[in-house]
């Protein structure tokens, strides 16, 4: 049963954010690449890591990440249930392929298939 492993925050200054988490909740945060993304370390035990990026095209403000074990069968089973694709299967360089969809309201949401050997 695929679950969240992923989350992201999505703001117009996440600088802000950035701050304001490592205040709140003591999160350890990382710059990932050149990219305006910063990995979010939430902590030991249960619960997920995540990140935080600038607002995008999609306006969404929070998106969940599911662990997937095929890809490709999870992308089908989205579209046959009445989900969109919205971001056709794309590698994230050594942690492994990324689809994005929507669920028939809209809400935009990730699935991840780890693989360190994507390219």
């Amino acid at each position: 049963m695929p679950r969240p492993i992923h989350f992201e925050f999505h703001g117009d200054d996440p600088d802000a954010s950035v701050s304001f988490y490592a205040e709140v909740f003591n999160w350890e945060t990382q710059r990932w690449g050149d990219f305006p993304y910063w990995l979010q370390m939430t902590g030991e035990g249960p619960g997920i890591d995540g990140a935080i990026a600038p607002t995008e095209e999609h306006g969404q403000k929070v998106v969940i990440t599911m662990d997937v074990d095929d890809i490709d069968t999870y992308r089908d089973k989205v579209a046959e249930a009445g989900g969109t694709i919205t971001v056709e299967k794309q590698a994230v360089p050594t942690v492994g392929w990324l689809v994005m969809a929507t669920d028939p309201n809209g809400v935009l949401f990730g699935m991840m298939q780890m693989d360190e050997s994507a390219v």
